[in-house]
């Protein structure tokens, strides 16, 4: 029953819902469905108006073992600008416990990043890109992603799926992902969540969403 309200207005209302550990669970819905109001009540960026929600047992609002245990990407990331990409891998390092620092290096090199370029410098995909490897390798236990792939060229998209994936299956845990891009995404998914106006309206293995409708084409006649 988790609320959270902004003056009179609900972003979500009385949603509830589980998320089983080590699952990549896809997030669905339209624009201003609930969908950032939820992942950052999850991440502990907001505090909830109403009901109660817990994240790795704990209540991740202004959480300290929440922040260093879970990640949120969005395109809202802000990171200092004094310090260069390769900077900013290395504080990351030191924050993340169980961060792999040999991945992000390799990651680097495919995606052709320069670690004396600073972030400010980066145009949007590029940003996007940078911003998944630090999801990726921070490899803590719940992972977020919020749009991860905006200004990504397909390509680029595709080959982050199976950066992905493969880590993910070397060193499984929780991930949610909220995209566009949904279709995409449907082999990397074990489960999928579709809110709509604050609420929960499904919640399914993605097998059985992939059962749930069917689509009728043909010639149109007046």
């Amino acid at each position: 029953q988790l609320s959270k309200r902004f003056g009179s207005a609900y972003a979500l209302k009385e949603l509830t819902l589980h998320i089983k550990k080590n699952t990549i669970v896809g997030l669905v819905g339209r624009n201003g469905a609930g969908k950032t109001t939820l992942l950052k009540l999850i991440a502990g960026c907001w505090r909830p108006t109403s009901g109660d929600i817990t994240v790795l047992k704990e209540r991740p609002f202004d959480n300290l073992f929440i922040s260093t245990n879970s990640i949120l990407i969005d395109d809202e990331m802000v990171f200092p600008e004094i310090l260069s990409l390769g900077e900013l891998l290395e504080v990351s390092a030191n924050f993340y416990p169980n961060w792999d620092m040999t991945l992000a290096e390799r990651l680097f090199a495919h995606f052709q990043f320069e670690k004396g370029v600073f972030y400010y410098q980066l145009s949007k995909g590029k940003k996007s890109t940078f911003n998944t490897i630090i999801g990726l390798c921070s490899r803590v236990s719940l992972t977020i992603f919020d749009e991860p792939t905006t200004g990504m060229d397909r390509s680029v998209r595709e080959d982050f799926y199976k950066a992905l994936l493969k880590d993910y299956i070397n060193h499984p845990r929780t991930i949610i992902i909220s995209s566009h891009h949904i279709d995409e995404l449907e082999h990397l998914l074990e489960e999928v969540v579709l809110i709509d106006k604050g609420e929960s309206l499904l919640h399914l293995p993605i097998d059985e969403v992939r059962n749930y409708a069917r689509g009728i084409r043909g010639p149109e006649h007046e």
